[in-house]
């Protein structure tokens, strides 16, 4: 049995790939490459941070047409909007002009309605549009998606698959294993857990004084919270998605339970 672990700065973090496998060390290289390659295209599909994404394509033009998008990323906006509306408007892609306003993304100079939502996009087969002008950051949920496509491009190959995008993990033998949840900023380790379904993701006000990553749409504020809300799913997509739920509306467990998932809520001393 050999083992390899790659590391390489992907969607805005490090993403670590964990091989292990009856197979030579080069083999395990190509498996990685292979994961990694998904990776990147997802990130060239859907960075807010790139203006030539498909993700800026789309906030550009919108609004005044229907505009194509590819399979990966209709997915991922498909899954938003489904989740939008069963949390009654509490995840929201629509809250990207906020983070521009605490330069927690880039300002592309374009201007989004005050009263915009998820309501605003329309999606069809193969294209969106935008009722209104605004703006979508897709942000954790693709990195969440990233980690699955990854996964799903060698899970049929005879290996153990561990993949680590920034606290969105991944793993192909996930019984009896456990995982450790830390403060990113401070690398403070927090509590080891033991894995309860395939993918776990972790989401935590931990970005710099003044600036909160995490939006609540309802009110287009920021959530204050020092708490660590973990959640574990089948998917990364879902589970990323999930811990702003609860980490917004902590009484939305009901939910999480329904798509057979399960959330953790660390409370914490850490300062933003």
């Amino acid at each position: 049995m050999e083992s390899i672990t790659r590391c390489k700065p992907l969607l805005g973090t490090y993403v670590e790939v964990q091989l292990t496998g009856d197979m030579d060390k080069a083999q395990l290289f190509k498996l990685s490459d292979t994961a990694l390659t998904e990776i990147e295209h997802i990130e060239s599909l859907m960075s807010f941070h790139n203006p030539e994404s498909e993700i800026s394509r789309i906030n550009r033009q919108a609004f005044k047409q229907p505009c194509s998008l590819s399979t990966q990323t209709q997915k991922v906006i498909k899954q938003a909007l489904s989740l939008s509306a069963q949390t009654e408007g509490i995840f929201d892609i629509t809250v990207a002009p906020n983070l521009v306003e605490q330069g927690l993304l880039p300002d592309h100079h374009q201007l989004s309605h005050h009263n915009a939502s998820w309501k605003d996009i329309r999606l069809e087969a193969g294209y969106v549009k935008y009722d209104r002008p605004l703006l979508i950051d897709l942000g954790g949920i693709a990195k969440g998606f990233a980690v699955d496509q990854a996964f799903a491009a060698i899970e049929s190959e005879p290996v153990e698959i561990i993949i680590n995008a920034g606290g969105d993990l991944r793993m192909s033998h996930w019984q009896r294993q456990k995982a450790s949840i830390r403060s990113r900023t401070q690398q403070q380790y927090l509590t080891e857990v033991e894995m309860k379904n395939a993918a776990l993701a972790t989401s935590a006000n931990h970005y710099k004084q003044d600036s909160y990553p995490i939006i609540c749409p309802l009110t287009r504020t920021p959530v204050k919270h020092s708490k660590v809300v973990s959640v574990f799913a089948d998917n990364c997509m879902l589970a990323d998605a999930l811990t702003k739920v609860i980490f917004i509306d902590g009484h939305s467990k009901t939910l999480v339970e329904s798509l057979n998932a399960q959330a953790m809520i660390i409370q914490t001393n850490l300062k933003s």
